[in-house]
């Protein structure tokens, strides 16, 4: 069964942030000193969060499941939650990749499909300028090697492009990316809460990446080389990407979101703790469906809240 919301998006697509906890601190999503301490009993047990999607799924029949954070490889249990949810839809995943070479096998087992990983500059200096933490280039390219390894594919790459940061490194990505058998995409950064960077819009994300490189395929924002690598950009500040989302979001509280901006939500959480049926839980949860915005303006939501 396809739901739609009033504007005749199909609904299908689920980001579930399993934590809003993180061993990185970067510059443009958490602050320095780590973020305010939110008593353990509001978190959702794994047990929960699988309940949830299972409920959410039979409300509007879920295409693909995005396993976000904070950081969600820091969540104790989560091969046991990816086994549970990846027969329902493809089950994804994001991370900083610091801790995927140790659990990319159990994942890959457990039923994941594939991994997007950050990386926001090819410089060591500036990757610790960004995560506030001793990253290092080797340690995100053993992370991909790790995820081809256990057939994570298509392994995609995020960087977020920061003003006076990393926009002159994009035409040595692309060529990085190539390098590595991975699909980079460039992200505008969206001023959210907590963000200490500029916003770069596509235009000029573009003029970065020599002519040569970029051959159209596709939708506007996917590009190939000569040699047939693949890159993206993503503009969801200037690339009216609110028109086209199928987007729900999940908090780690249990907060489901029909846009990341704000506006109308629903507490899953204490609906499930308080006993309501799975059937009043479904008809709420299709009644905030018809409800999502036809667009929002992103600025008053931490990242680390939502996942991204």
């Amino acid at each position: 069964m396809e739901v739609k919301d009033s504007f005749g998006r199909r609904i299908d697509y689920l980001r579930v942030s399993v934590t809003d906890r993180c061993n990185l601190r970067c510059i443009y999503c958490m602050p320095e000193s780590g973020i305010p301490q939110i008593n353990h009993s509001s978190i959702l047990r794994l047990e929960e969060i699988q309940q949830l999607i299972e409920l959410i799924h039979e409300a509007v029949n879920l295409r693909k499941i995005r396993i976000t954070g904070g950081e969600p490889l820091v969540r104790r249990g989560l091969t046991s939650l990816i086994k549970g949810i990846s027969p329902l839809a493809e089950t994804v995943l994001t991370t900083n990749g610091i801790l995927l070479p140790e659990q990319a096998g159990d994942l890959a087992d457990a039923g994941l499909s594939r991994v997007n990983i950050s990386i926001d500059s090819l410089k060591n200096d500036v990757i610790r300028k960004v995560t506030r933490r001793d990253v290092t280039l080797e340690m995100v390219e053993k992370a991909i090697r790790a995820a081809k390894k256990n057939n994570l594919n298509p392994v995609k790459v995020n960087c977020v492009v920061l003003e006076g940061v990393n926009l002159n490194e994009l035409a040595d990505m692309v060529l990085w990316a190539e390098k590595m058998g991975v699909t980079i995409r460039f992200i505008e950064h969206m001023p959210m809460t907590d963000s200490l960077c500029g916003y770069v819009p596509r235009e000029v994300i573009l003029q970065k990446i020599p002519a040569e490189f970029i051959k159209t395929e596709g939708t506007a924002d996917m590009f190939v080389t000569p040699s047939g690598i693949k890159f993206g950009i993503i503009a969801p500040v200037a690339g009216g990407m609110c028109v086209n989302c199928t987007r729900l979001r999940l908090t780690a509280e249990g907060e489901l979101l029909p846009c990341l901006a704000g506006g109308d939500s629903l507490n899953l959480r204490d609906k499930l703790r308080s006993g309501s049926s799975s059937t009043e839980m479904i008809n709420a949860i299709q009644n905030l469906v018809a409800k999502k915005p036809h667009h929002g303006a992103c600025g008053g939501v931490s990242m680390w809240r939502i996942g991204g």
